[in-house]
């Protein structure tokens, strides 16, 4: 039994252009990442010196950014990478579906993991990555329906 297309759904440029869509996730997760850092730094602990305060605030405020500016640039390439392999296997695939999801974030992962981790480090890492799609996928479904 073939699906029929849907006749109501609204195809926009973003469904259609895979490079419109990377581009637009890839801004989006770093705004996401550096928000993220910049609460996560908000309410980290940290032993402060009280001698220099001007220096050690100065260093700590260097330090902060550039873990933000990390954690935007990581949540960003993610982004795109997930972009570009979900739209890519929809498009191989004609369907979106779970799978799609699973894949991507499996991709993805392993893509980012690739030089810093083995040969099992990887496997695990695109399992973790990829089971965290799907998980993602169910509970978009689950909202959206909703």
């Amino acid at each position: 039994m073939t699906q029929e297309p849907n006749p109501f759904k609204h195809v926009t440029f973003m469904d259609t252009n895979c490079a419109a869509k990377a581009g637009m996730v890839t801004v989006a997760g770093g705004a996401m990442g550096f928000l993220m850092a910049l609460f996560m730094n908000a309410v980290e602990m940290r032993d402060m010196d009280y001698g220099r305060t001007k220096q050690s605030t100065r260093y700590v405020l260097r330090r902060d950014i550039n873990k933000m500016f990390g954690m935007a640039k990581g949540f960003a390439i993610f982004g795109a990478f997930y972009s570009i392999f979900e739209c890519q296997l929809e498009k191989l695939r004609i369907r979106d579906d779970a799978t799609n999801s699973f894949l991507s974030c499996m991709f993805s992962s392993m893509v980012l993991a690739a030089e810093s981790v083995g040969w099992k480090g990887l496997m695990m890492s695109g399992l973790g990555g990829g089971m965290f799609g799907g998980v993602m996928y169910y509970v978009q479904i689950k909202f959206m329906n909703h």
